[in-house]
């Protein structure tokens, strides 16, 4: 840590690993991130067979590791903390665009992502924790609609997750791909609107089925697969930008495609 910071003329991709060898907040102190405004991607990774002994020694660590508001793209893998930095939503990252979340399996909830102004790509995979999406996900709602911004999102290999808590006022405006894959457990009782949708692709997700909804018109692509509880299949509402359509894995599906 004491070495990184020593290093003043740090630009592009920088990729910290082994963080599970930093002892404390004094320690992460040394590295200066904060100070490394020419650093355009931060990559922090933790050892995936390492276990933490305290949570609030690795969230003050990952307090300290907070990068420059210039930054464009932070991944964070094998985080061994119970709750993230509140730097991770911080709304004063203007130029923040991607953002990837992985393998942190002791979190049990997700930051208010929906407040990062500029966020396009947004990723979250291996969240053993995580059994419910809810409103603190999105943020504050008194200002402008949440996640205004992304392009792109996927949700993997989430095993234990159960529900997402969809507010249905007009989240996610410019999404246009949305992945869940390797969900088993998670039910949606909304449907999701998005009306910019153009790439769906549900895998792994036996009680999802189709996430589909009518004020999907833009969708172009549709992928879903394993889905054993779905009977039926919304032929009748399918958008004529539709040019793309796969379905697998349906053991109880019946298929009556309209003539004409």
């Amino acid at each position: 840590m004491e070495d990184l910071g020593e290093v003043h003329n740090l630009y592009g991709s920088v990729s910290v690993v082994e963080l599970q060898n930093v002892v404390d907040r004094r320690e992460a102190v040394k590295a200066k991130m904060r100070e490394k405004n020419r650093v355009d991607k931060l990559s922090l990774e933790w050892s995936e067979s390492s276990s933490a002994d305290n949570s609030q020694t690795e969230r003050d660590i990952l307090d300290e590791l907070c990068p420059h508001k210039n930054i464009k793209e932070v991944e964070i893998n094998g985080y061994r903390g119970t709750t993230f930095s509140n730097w991770l939503a911080d709304a004063l990252f203007l130029k923040l665009v991607q953002l990837s979340i992985d393998n942190c399996k002791n979190c049990y909830s997700l930051p208010s992502l929906g407040e990062l102004p500029c966020l396009k790509f947004l990723s979250i995979r291996g969240m053993h924790g995580i059994t419910e999406v809810t409103e603190e996900f999105y943020g504050s709602l008194s200002s402008k609609m949440p996640f205004n911004s992304p392009v792109g999102l996927r949700f993997v290999d989430m095993p234990e997750w159960k529900q997402w808590n969809v507010l249905g006022s007009g989240e996610f405006p410019t999404l246009e791909k949305l992945k869940i894959k390797n969900c088993p457990e998670l039910s949606l009782e909304t449907p999701i609107q998005l009306s910019c949708l153009k790439r769906l692709k549900v895998s792994g997700c036996p009680k999802v089925g189709v996430v589909f909804d009518e004020g999907m018109k833009q969708i172009e692509e549709l992928y879903n697969s394993d889905c054993n509880s779905v009977t039926s299949f919304p032929f009748s509402i399918l958008p004529t930008t539709l040019k793309r359509l796969e379905i697998s894995g349906y053991k109880k599906l019946k298929l009556e495609v309209p003539v004409g």
